[in-house]
C-alpha cells in the first residue's frame, strides 16, 4: 500500500483560525504586493498601480487597481481560494497565495470585492464572512430570474462607470467590517482613524524598491498635501532607492564573510522646511529616518521616530538618528519570511531575526563620514565626567570582570582574547603595585587630549608615556571597561531615548549609559544643597554648580549600579535575564533615588568649585 497524504478533517475550523489570527498590520503590504506582481506582467511595458477610494452607497472603500494579466471567470474563482494563486509560482520564499486573502478577511469580513478584465470581459466575485454558516465564503448573487452564482459578469456595469475594457486589469475593493465602514480613513479597524497618507507611507516604509517598469499613483484624497476633499487626481509614490542619489550622501559597506551589507543614508532636514530631504522628494508620504532589515526588496523590523531614536545607541549612533537612516541588507539564503510576513526567521533554526542582531556589524562597518555626522549632532556639553568614570573604572577593576569576548557575534574582525582570571564574585581592592594593570597607561587617544576616552584609567600623578608600538597588557585588555556616561538635559532628547520619568538607560552592546539630567531626584538633591549652602558664593553661580553636582552624583550612583550588575556575570546564580533586569531603567532609577548617600561629596564639590570660580574671577580682574 502506498503512503497516504495527510488531509484536513475540519477545514472550516482551520480556515477560520488562520484568518482570525492573522495580523492586521500586513494588509497594505499584501494587497500592494499582489498588485505589483501582476502589474510587472503587463505586456504593454510599464505596469500601473492606482490606489483610490471607491464610493459604494455613499461610503468610501479602499481600492487597489492594477494593469497586468487579467483573470477570467474560472481564474477568479480559483484565485479566491486560500493557498491558490494565478500567474505566479507558489513557494515559501515567494508570495505564496495566502497573505492578501487572510489579512484582508481579518480586516474586512464584510467583503473583499474582486473585479478583473480579461479579453474585454469583466468578472466579479466577493468573498467574506457569512454569519449563517459561520465561516468565510464566496458570496452568492441572485439574479432577476431567481438563479444564483458566485462569479458574475459585470462588463456593462464597468463600462457605464467609465472603466476601459480595452486592456487587462484587476481591481480589489475592501468593504471593511460593515456597509458604513469607511475603509479609506479607517483601513485597519472601524473606529481607528489613520493618518491621511497612511497607505502610501506604509508602502514606502515596507518596500525598498518596486518591480522594474511599475509605477504607483495614489489618489490625492489619500496623500499628504493639497486635495484632502478631492478625488480623481493622483500623486506619484517612489521608493527610497529611487531618490538615493538626490540625498546628501549614502554608502553601502559589506562584510565579506557573510555577505551582509549595511547602507548608511544621510537624510537631514531640508534647509527651507521642517521636512527631511526624502520627504521633499516624495511629498505623497510621511518620510522620516529609520532603521530596518532589508530582505528581497522588503523591510522588516522597521523602526522610526522615537523607536529608532531609542534603539540607535545600540548601533553606535547615540545622537543623529533624526538625520541618519540604516538599512541592513541580508543575502537571500540567510533568511525567510514567517507565515504572515510580518517578520523574518533564520533559515537554520527558524528563530526570529531582528535588526539588533546586527548592531555590532553596523558599528564595525560604519564609515568615517557617518561618525562625523554623529559627532556634529551630539550635544555640546561642558561637563567633564572623566574623573567620575575613572572612579567607576577603579571600582569595576576590583571585581576583575572579564569581557564577554567569547560570544558569537559572527564578525570577521572579532578575535576572542586568551582566557584570563575568571574574576572574583566580591569586591577586592587591587594592589597599587599590580604591574599587570598599569593605571597610568591610557589607550585609544593622547592623554593630553581634553576629550579623553570615558574608560581611561589615568591617575592624578605624573604619567609616563608608553614607548612607540607598546600595547596594553593582555590582562588589561581582557577586563571589562566601564560604560561611557552621557548626561542629557534636553527634554526632546530625553524623550527620544525613552527615559522620561526614568533616571537612566544602559545600552549593553555599545557600552553607554544615558542619564536623565531632568530626573526629579536632581531637583530634590539640589534643594537640600541649596538650603545648606545658602551663604556660599553668588546665588546664580551657586545654583548652577549645585545642579551640576546633583547630576554628577546621580550619574555616579547609576554608574555604580551598572558596575555591580556587570560584576554579577561572575556569579553562577545569576543568568542573562537577571543581569538584564538589574540594568533596566526602572532598576537604575531606584539606585538614583537614594541621593542622600552622595550629599557629603556633592557638598564638597560645590564648595571647591565656588572657590575655584572666585579665584578665576580675581585673576581676570
Amino acid at each position: 500500500m502506498k503512503s497516504e497524504p495527510l488531509n484536513i478533517a475540519d477545514k472550516t475550523f482551520l480556515i477560520n483560525r488562520l484568518i482570525q489570527q492573522a495580523p492586521r498590520a500586513t494588509l497594505i503590504r499584501e494587497f500592494f504586493k499582489n498588485a505589483e506582481e501582476n502589474a510587472a506582467l503587463d505586456p504593454r511595458g510599464t505596469g500601473r498601480i492606482r490606489i483610490y477610494p471607491t464610493e459604494i452607497d455613499g461610503v468610501r472603500k479602499l481600492t487597489f487597481w492594477n494593469t497586468g494579466t487579467g483573470m477570467s471567470e474560472s481564474d477568479l474563482k480559483r484565485a479566491t481560494d486560500l493557498s491558490s494563486s494565478i500567474n505566479k509560482t507558489m513557494a515559501l520564499d515567494g508570495n505564496f497565495g495566502i497573505g492578501a486573502k487572510v489579512s484582508g478577511l481579518a480586516v474586512s469580513p464584510n467583503g473583499i470585492r474582486y473585479r478583473s478584465c480579461k479579453d474585454g470581459i469583466v468578472s466579479e466575485v466577493t468573498i467574506g464572512f457569512d454569519e449563517e454558516v459561520d465561516t468565510y465564503v464566496r458570496f452568492a448573487v441572485e439574479f432577476e430570474d431567481g438563479s444564483t452564482d458566485t462569479v458574475i459578469d459585470v462588463t456593462e456595469v464597468t463600462i457605464e462607470n467609465g472603466l476601459s475594457t480595452d486592456f487587462d486589469w484587476t481591481e480589489v475593493v475592501l468593504m471593511g467590517e460593515s456597509d458604513d465602514h469607511d475603509t479609506v480613513s479607517e483601513p485597519l479597524r472601524r473606529g481607528e482613524t489613520e493618518d491621511r497618507s497612511y497607505v502610501p507611507s506604509e508602502i514606502y516604509r515596507r518596500f525598498s524598491r518596486f518591480e522594474n517598469d511599475v509605477e504607483l499613483m495614489v489618489d490625492v484624497a489619500m496623500t499628504k498635501g493639497g486635495g484632502k476633499e478631492e478625488t480623481g487626481r493622483y500623486r506619484s509614490v517612489k521608493t527610497l532607492d529611487a531618490i538615493l542619489d538626490d540625498l546628501p550622501r549614502h554608502e553601502t559597506s559589506t562584510e565579506d564573510e557573510t555577505g551582509i551589507s549595511v547602507r548608511y543614508v544621510h537624510d537631514p532636514k531640508h534647509r527651507t522646511s521642517s521636512h527631511t530631504e526624502s520627504a521633499r522628494r516624495i511629498p505623497a508620504v510621511a518620510s522620516t529616518t529609520f532603521c530596518a532589515i532589508v530582505y528581497k526588496g522588503e523591510r522588516y523590523d522597521y523602526k522610526t521616530k522615537k523607536a529608532w531614536s531609542s534603539a540607535a545607541p545600540n548601533f553606535g549612533i547615540p545622537f543623529g538618528s533624526k538625520v541618519l537612516t540604516l538599512e541592513i541588507l541580508l543575502p537571500d539564503h540567510l533568511a525567510a519570511p514567517n507565515q504572515y510576513r510580518d517578520g523574518l526567521t533564520d533559515t537554520s533554526d527558524r528563530s526570529a531575526i531582528k535588526a539588533i542582531d546586527f548592531d555590532h556589524l553596523v558599528r564595525e562597518l560604519m564609515p568615517e563620514w557617518v561618525k562625523d555626522i554623529i559627532k556634529s549632532e551630539s550635544p555640546k556639553s561642558a561637563e567633564n565626567l572623566d574623573e567620575l568614570q575613572a572612579e567607576l573604572q577603579k571600582l569595576l577593576d576590583e571585581f576583575r570582570v572579564p569581557t564577554p569576548s567569547l560570544r558569537d557575534i559572527k564578525s570577521k574582525t572579532a578575535k576572542p582574547t586568551e582566557e584570563s582570571d575568571s574574576g572574583l564574585d566580591a569586591s577586592e581592592p587591587t594592589s597599587e603595585n599590580f604591574s599587570e594593570f598599569p593605571g597610568e597607561i591610557h589607550f585609544g587617544s593622547s592623554l593630553h587630549n581634553e576629550d579623553l576616552d570615558a574608560g581611561q584609567r589615568a591617575k592624578n600623578r605624573k604619567v609616563r608615556t608608553a614607548p612607540k608600538g607598546a600595547k596594553t597588557s593582555k590582562a588589561l585588555q581582557a577586563l571589562e571597561r566601564v560604560p561611557k556616561i552621557i548626561v542629557l538635559d534636553d527634554p526632546e532628547e530625553i524623550n527620544d531615548k525613552g527615559i522620561k520619568g526614568r533616571a537612566a538607560k544602559y545600552y549593553k552592546d555599545s557600552q553607554e549609559i544615558f542619564v536623565n539630567g531632568l530626573y526629579p531626584v536632581v531637583d530634590r538633591m539640589a534643594a537640600e544643597l541649596e538650603a545648606e549652602l545658602a551663604s556660599e558664593g553668588e546665588p546664580e553661580e551657586r545654583r548652577s554648580i549645585i545642579v551640576k553636582a546633583a547630576r554628577r552624583s546621580m550619574a555616579f550612583r547609576v554608574g555604580k549600579a551598572v558596575c555591580y550588575a556587570i560584576s554579577k556575570r561572575l556569579s553562577d546564580d545569576w543568568n542573562a535575564d537577571d543581569l538584564e533586569k538589574a540594568t533596566l531603567p526602572e532598576s537604575l532609577s531606584v539606585a538614583a533615588d537614594d541621593y542622600r548617600q552622595g550629599l557629603g561629596e556633592a557638598k564638597r564639590y560645590v564648595k571647591t568649585h565656588l572657590k575655584i570660580l572666585v579665584v578665576e574671577q580675581l585673576e581676570a580682574v
